[in-house]
């Protein structure tokens, strides 16, 4: 028994609700990790992230799948209660700060992909991805509970698998001022 208000007069049924596209996204960020403090001040980590996403296309029949996965390494150190003194500017006294000292340095590897996968023929073909390497290092000190100093150098180098597309890589540096209104 079809509903009489989905039959077009020449007696064709069309459907009430018409999807073009369904996504499934599934995420795992991340799937391990390991975040430890020890108790002679060493930091470690150890973090896996995996992700996909598929997306089929009812307009042009294809399947397109994006994969990622990465993979983070970490060291580092609290030097505790390290005296900084900053001197004043025009003539100011001297103000000293007692407070821990951070230095950390993660390297991460991540994978992309993407892969297109037509439904008619058998053609399956990269689309986009690269390699990204990524090493990333702070040094932080807390001048006050809402005022902290931050250090940090980063790099990041991308190395795509199409040939189409060029290797290319970001460096940054430098520092900041961080202020917090949490207390």
């Amino acid at each position: 028994n079809a509903n009489l208000e989905n039959v077009k007069p020449n007696g064709d049924f069309f459907p009430v609700y018409e999807y073009g596209m369904v996504a499934i996204n599934e995420q795992f960020s991340p799937l391990i990790n390991f975040d430890m403090t020890l108790q002679n001040s060493f930091l470690a980590k150890l973090e896996m992230k995996k992700s996909r996403t598929l997306t089929l296309s009812f307009a042009n029949n294809q399947l397109t799948e994006v994969n990622s996965d990465e993979f983070i390494a970490g060291l580092g150190y609290r030097f505790k209660d390290i005296a900084l003194t900053f001197g004043g500017v025009g003539g100011g006294g001297a103000r000293t700060f007692r407070s821990d000292l951070n230095v950390k340095a993660d390297f991460s590897i991540r994978n992309n992909k993407t892969v297109l996968r037509s439904i008619d023929t058998d053609l399956n073909q990269i689309s986009n991805g690269m390699k990204v390497m990524s090493i990333n290092t702070s040094i932080d000190y807390m001048l006050s509970k809402s005022l902290t100093l931050r250090f940090f150098f980063d790099k990041i180098i991308n190395n795509p698998y199409l040939p189409s597309q060029f290797r290319n890589s970001t460096t940054k540096g430098g520092f900041s001022l961080r202020f917090s209104l949490a207390q």
